[in-house]
């Protein structure tokens, strides 16, 4: 599944060579296989930028590899919150991972059974997998503390189900994350994916849609979540130390 010249430059790590494919007008979405999911699985941080840059669907499925309620590229950077935060920054869809068919019926007795199991079986039976089954397998629910306050910087007021809640109540973040769920979010921050999702129909968050508005910098730059930007922070600091 791998047709273009764009996907050998992802798939090789070569910056220089993707850049110069996607300034002369190669798409970034040709391939069966995504680039952008290749990029973020192999931790390019600049290529995931400029793939993201050049409008790739941040919020792709690839059904092969698994079939989950929420986009593909999430999976593969649980364990990076730089990468996570270039993927929310360009439009990633958050409120996806608090969808679920859960309810309060979930009891403690049967939360740890194979979950593996069941996540094959769903998939077996052409369900998709939600977040909340995902995050709580054994080899990822270490993860899930850190991963679910990551995500409540780019959603709204949500709930989660009561087996998420269950995972999480392990964690030591779990008493951020309950104050955060069990409060009303400040209205500033509530207008954040309130107007992004006025912006376009195909990302909760058009980057270049946002940018185009007649809008004050600094406004711009919180509808974009530019403080939460640790890519880039980290590009400037490193500048910056150059200059010296």
């Amino acid at each position: 599944m791998r047709r273009t010249a764009l996907y050998l430059a992802v798939s090789n790590g070569d910056i220089t060579c993707t850049e110069l494919l996607l300034n002369t007008g190669v798409k970034p979405d040709t391939d069966p296989l995504r680039c952008l999911p290749v990029a973020v699985r192999a931790g390019w941080y600049e290529i995931v930028r400029l793939l993201l840059a050049k409008g790739a669907d941040v919020n792709c499925y690839f059904r092969v590899v698994s079939h989950t309620l929420f986009p593909t590229a999430l999976q593969y950077c649980l364990r990076d919150e730089v990468m996570m935060r270039l993927l929310l920054n360009g439009g990633y869809d958050a409120e996806r991972c608090f969808c679920c068919h859960h309810d309060n019926s979930f009891h403690a007795d049967c939360a740890w059974k194979d979950l593996k199991s069941h996540m094959s079986e769903m998939c077996n039976q052409g369900e998709k997998i939600p977040f909340c089954d995902f995050i709580s397998v054994s080899c990822l629910k270490h993860l899930a503390g850190t991963v679910v306050q990551v995500l409540l910087d780019y959603v709204g007021q949500v709930s989660i189900c009561s087996k998420l809640k269950l995972t999480l109540e392990k964690h030591k973040e779990w008493l951020e994350i309950r104050a955060t769920l069990g409060n009303p979010r400040p209205p500033k921050h509530l207008c954040r994916p309130a107007i992004g999702r006025q912006t376009t129909a195909k990302t909760p968050c058009d980057v270049s849609a946002i940018e185009s508005l007649p809008l004050a910098p600094r406004i711009k730059d919180y509808l974009l979540y530019k403080e939460h930007d640790l890519y880039g922070h980290n590009i400037g600091l490193n500048m910056w130390r150059k200059s010296f």
